[in-house]
């Protein structure tokens, strides 16, 4: 499905729905966090932080969205598809924004932050990068394939190799435990980070 362009009305009438026996995501929330998203293209405040409103979706917000399941609903695949092209919408019109309304400095500022939150991680040893679970044989991530990731990342924070969004929005580890893993809900909060920052820097 091609990505929307920003500020243009969600194209609900082109997410396949699933057949009646299906379980697929309910159409009204669907339609109603679409809605909700091509309103924010069009009023948002400028950029990034405690600027915006609450009432504001923000290109953060766009992977913690989950929808009840309903028969005949539209085909989850093609939902998330489109809101990954939704996410960076939102991200570049917030660049936008920030950049009009604050300047270029303040927009480096905002980058900045972000890639020194992910570095005080980065550059931590390997297996050391997160806390382990915190429940005696509770599963985590693999500690070993998060840090192959990791160091993929900061592979592409100094420019020596490519690593798009997609590859950390659709990142999936083996599970494990005790000190061969990692707590999952901090990996999976950082890789948000990481997504936000790569599609901040454009």
């Amino acid at each position: 499905m091609p990505p929307e362009r920003p500020g243009a009305p969600p194209a609900t009438s082109r997410i396949p729905r699933c057949a009646e026996a299906e379980r697929g995501y309910d159409v009204a929330q669907v339609d109603d966090f679409l809605a909700a998203v091509h309103a924010a293209l069009q009023d948002a405040p400028p950029g990034p932080g405690p600027e915006h409103g609450s009432g504001v979706v923000l290109s953060t917000q766009v992977r913690a969205a989950v929808f009840a399941g309903a028969r005949g609903g539209y085909r989850p695949e093609a939902v998330d598809e489109l809101l990954d092209a939704v996410e960076e919408s939102l991200a570049a019109a917030e660049r936008e924004r920030c950049l009009r309304a604050r300047g270029p400095e303040a927009w480096q500022e905002h980058l900045d932050a972000l890639t020194r939150l992910l570095r005080n991680r980065l550059d931590r040893p390997r297996t050391q990068r997160f806390r382990r679970p915190s429940r005696p044989r509770a599963q985590g991530y693999s500690a070993a394939h998060v840090d192959v990731l990791c160091e993929r990342l900061g592979a592409r924070l100094e420019g020596a190799a490519p690593l798009e969004p997609a590859e950390l929005r659709r990142a999936v580890f083996p599970p494990a435990q005790g000190e061969r893993s990692y707590e999952e809900q901090q990996v999976d909060a950082f890789l948000d980070r990481a997504v936000q920052l790569l599609l901040a820097s454009g």
